[in-house]
């Protein structure tokens, strides 16, 4: 029997993503620090284009999870069935299973528009234009716009909620696991 590759796909887009969206929160709050701190951080524009890379890397490496996530989702429904023994209520472990998809669904569609406007924005300006490399464009390049800082923000804690969901279909129900006995099976 082959082990499920999904819960080792989504380390690296919960770390990029989630640094990610803290470069740009701390960004947008910059002016609101102490002095102590501004000074410790990099430069606004290294920050802004971490935070845009990093996005980027985000999405990317989202792929291997969303794909191998459906394909455990559907093995998983196909072997167990969805539904209690009624044949009308879903299991609980369905239900947790398809929240967290949906919420991590919306996450990458959220960060993927984020990602796509601030590309937009990087290519309206005179650097992206002329077509001179991304290290040499201005901060404003990869600045993130107000709405977006939101959205980042509100997709964070999207994204840790999809992750305790996934934490729990696989410490709570055993999604991801060897099967288990015949007496434990039972209780589920």
């Amino acid at each position: 029997m082959s082990k499920p590759v999904h819960p080792a796909t989504v380390h690296f887009p919960i770390a990029f993503l989630s640094l990610s969206y803290g470069l740009d929160i701390l960004h947008s709050l910059r002016g609101n620090l102490p002095n102590a701190l501004i000074n410790a951080l990099p430069p606004s524009t290294d920050l802004t284009r971490a935070s845009y890379y990093l996005l980027s890397l985000g999405l990317i490496t989202a792929i291997p999870a969303v794909v191998t996530g459906g394909g455990e989702a559907v093995k998983m429904f196909s072997k167990q069935g969805m539904y209690e023994a009624d044949g009308k209520t879903l299991k609980t472990k369905s239900k947790a299973t398809i929240a967290h998809a949906v919420t991590n669904d919306l996450v990458l569609a959220a960060s993927t528009y984020v990602w796509w406007t601030r590309r937009q924005q990087a290519n309206d300006t005179l650097a992206g234009k002329l077509g001179v490399g991304s290290l040499s464009t201005s901060e404003a390049a990869y600045t993130p716009q107000v709405w977006q800082v939101i959205v980042e923000v509100l997709a964070l804690g999207l994204l840790f909620f999809g992750a305790s969901i996934g934490g729990a279909l696989v410490y709570n129900y055993g999604v991801g696991f060897a099967p288990a006995s015949k007496s434990a099976k039972k209780s589920q």
